[in-house]
């Protein structure tokens, strides 16, 4: 038996004991080591973002291969890892994958489950089962805390994958978070003037020491204004939704150019209200949604020391209390669960 940290219902978690799982012929059994709480967990655990419960929440970690299916190389064994959050056809190595995967788009698979998020338990547990190809073997430069970086820093990467950005772009990023911090560090990586923006003084001056040129407090009377002034009246070429609220994209309407682009990295739950649809097609302007990215793209940036992320660890709690941890998290920079009871 082994313990998880299970969702019961909106604000109730209670550790509960599991059967060890019987192993798919293409799946691993991980030993969990660090577990990190991201909003989509706040959002599911609120009640905001409803999914079908009981439920496990959790998709950042890092662990240690403890068993493999039939088909899996025993060579994994004992591998420090990490995992991507979507178990398609292609994760499970089908013959007969779905026409997403088909079309090499597993993360929109038309069977898929998602780690901690949607008919499959996540990493709030001493042990997690995911499909072979979601594994990636963390390299000895990457420590099992930063390894729990991988899949946020994968998706702040993701940010600028499908909306490309030029050196000498005004990039602005609502909401300094712990996704917005990465996504920061990522933008300033790629050579383009970032804006932070947040009511945080505490998280504008973590934007400045990860990449953002100038930051803006959005408590003043008119941000709006000031990202206007810094950009010569036309608003910026980018503007990042990270806020965590639906609120965040009608202010990035407002800082947008004409022809730029909005990309939502928001998974709050609640529907936007009183979007002017009218003004995006008239200043046709794009909105882009951005969710999970490359994996080996943030291993290799991790790996190479272009971003320190231990700096963000803010606390850290034992399993028992993944709970109070997520509590924690609403007010915290970046909260980690061990992996001990």
């Amino acid at each position: 038996m082994y313990q998880v940290a299970a969702l019961i219902s909106p604000g109730k978690i209670v550790l509960q004991s599991r059967s060890y799982p019987d192993l798919g012929d293409n799946e691993v059994l991980v030993r969990m080591a660090w577990a990190g709480v991201c909003g989509t967990d706040l959002a599911i655990f609120s009640g905001h973002y409803q999914v079908a419960l009981p439920l496990v929440l959790g998709h950042e970690f890092s662990g240690r291969v403890e068993d493999v299916g039939s088909r899996v190389s025993r060579k994994l064994l004992g591998k420090l890892v990490t995992a991507e959050i979507n178990n398609s056809c292609l994760a499970y190595r089908s013959l007969d994958p779905c026409p997403a995967c088909a079309r090499g788009l597993p993360t929109h698979c038309a069977k898929r489950t998602t780690l901690g998020i949607w008919r499959w338990d996540g990493a709030f547990a001493e042990f997690i089962r995911v499909p072979v190809g979601n594994i990636h073997i963390l390299p000895p430069e990457i420590s099992p805390k930063e390894g729990i970086f991988v899949e946020p820093l994968a998706a702040a990467i993701q940010t600028f994958e499908l909306t490309k950005i030029n050196p000498g772009d005004t990039v602005v990023i609502l909401g300094i978070g712990r996704l917005g911090t990465l996504i920061c560090a990522v933008a300033n990586a790629q050579g383009v003037r970032t804006i932070a923006v947040s009511r945080s003084r505490d998280k504008l001056e973590r934007g400045k020491r990860y990449g953002a040129g100038e930051v803006i407090d959005s408590s003043i009377p008119d941000p709006i204004t000031r990202v206007k002034e810094i950009t010569s009246g036309l608003g910026a070429d980018i503007v990042v939704d990270a806020t965590g609220s639906p609120q965040g994209l009608e202010l990035a309407l407002n800082m947008v150019r004409p022809r730029g682009a909005i990309i939502l990295k928001t998974t709050s739950g609640v529907l936007a209200q009183g979007l002017d649809v009218t003004r995006i097609a008239v200043d046709e302007i794009r909105i882009q949604g951005s969710r999970c990215g490359p994996f080996d793209k943030a291993i290799a940036m991790l790996k190479d020391k272009k971003i320190d992320v231990e700096p963000l660890i803010s606390a850290v709690y034992p399993l028992r209390q993944t709970e109070q941890a997520i509590r924690a998290a609403a007010r915290e920079s970046k909260v980690l669960i061990e992996n001990r009871l």
